[in-house]
């Protein structure tokens, strides 16, 4: 059994570790993507860094409306469980929000 700020503490610890690492490994890709679509240098790191931190953010924002098991294992499971459901959540936001603006060819 944890102490709940010691659990509060574990659940934060993984969420970021899950979010940032979500982030990093689409930092480049996202960046390439959204120079191409921006036009701008400018734009397209403002858009970059917008994403990264709702990317961070949305997890840690699921994981915080959850309650805190002090179970090593609930609390393992429901932190894992909901911040890879923040990190879907963001990358769908995200996608959506590319794939509309991106030009179609006609037909």
């Amino acid at each position: 059994m944890l102490l709940p700020i010691a659990a509060l503490l574990l659940t934060y610890a993984l969420t970021a570790l899950i979010a940032v690492l979500a982030a990093a490994v689409l930092w480049r890709p996202l960046s390439i993507l959204l120079a191409e679509l921006c036009g701008t240098e400018q734009r397209s790191r403002f858009w970059a860094v917008w994403s990264t931190v709702m990317m961070v953010a949305t997890p840690m924002l699921f994981v915080s409306i959850r309650s805190i098991a002090t179970s090593p294992t609930a609390l393992v499971q429901g932190t894992i469980t909901s911040a890879l459901f923040g990190v879907l959540l963001a990358l769908a936001g995200m996608g959506f929000a590319v794939w509309s603006r991106t030009p179609r060819a006609s037909a």
